[in-house]
């Protein structure tokens, strides 16, 4: 069964248990924002269009543990992922899941943004962009879920003056120490342009 909020995942509506973990959209200004969570056991890359993603829910899998529930952090080496790597920015929570470190800060997120923020803390910047997306963090980091969420942004760096927009899809993965205790976000953030006046 389809989502038909989700362009680029082929995703179940998300289990009443696990929604009612989630953020609510309507609470957030992103654009067309839509979200939802998987049990890390239950991921498949068949659900997913890009390529990225299927790479990250793919090494995922390889690693997954049943008896903590996800992956161990210290598994993670980003060339393990390559066909991902621009893609992936990786997070570390911090006062007791309330904000996070940027640990790593993929190159197509800095080409798009602007700016690299490998170092930065959320509570540092504390901007709409952080205050929107730090409740998907929250929710996968507090109970050790993949969650899944898109939204539309307008594009800030056109040339010309014609409104245009990207579909933003977002697969955050939990990864865990040996207590099941979430250490470190791993997100794939890809960009699509949506075709001209389907907005």
């Amino acid at each position: 069964m389809r989502d038909d909020n989700f362009i680029y995942a082929s995703l179940a509506p998300a289990d009443p248990r696990l929604q009612r973990l989630l953020p609510d959209p309507r609470g957030y200004t992103l654009h067309n924002y839509a979200i939802s969570a998987v049990r890390n056991a239950d991921l498949d890359s068949n659900h997913f269009i890009h390529p990225q993603h299927r790479c990250l829910v793919d090494w995922f899998k390889s690693k997954y543990r049943d008896d903590i529930n996800g992956v161990f952090y210290k598994r993670f080496d980003p060339l393990d992922v390559k066909p991902a790597l621009g893609t992936i920015v990786v997070l570390e929570p911090t006062d007791n899941y309330a904000n996070y470190r940027y640990r790593l800060y993929g190159s197509q997120v800095v080409d798009t943004y602007g700016a690299d923020l490998t170092g930065r803390t959320s509570a540092e910047l504390n901007t709409e962009s952080t205050r929107n997306v730090r409740p998907q963090y929250q929710a996968a980091a507090r109970n050790n879920i993949t969650v899944y969420t898109e939204h539309d942004k307008d594009r800030a760096h056109e040339l010309d003056k014609i409104a245009r927009w990207d579909r933003w899809s977002r697969l955050i993965l939990p990864l865990v120490d040996e207590d099941a205790t979430v250490k470190r976000i791993l997100v794939s953030m890809v960009a699509t342009e949506i075709p001209f006046n389907s907005v």
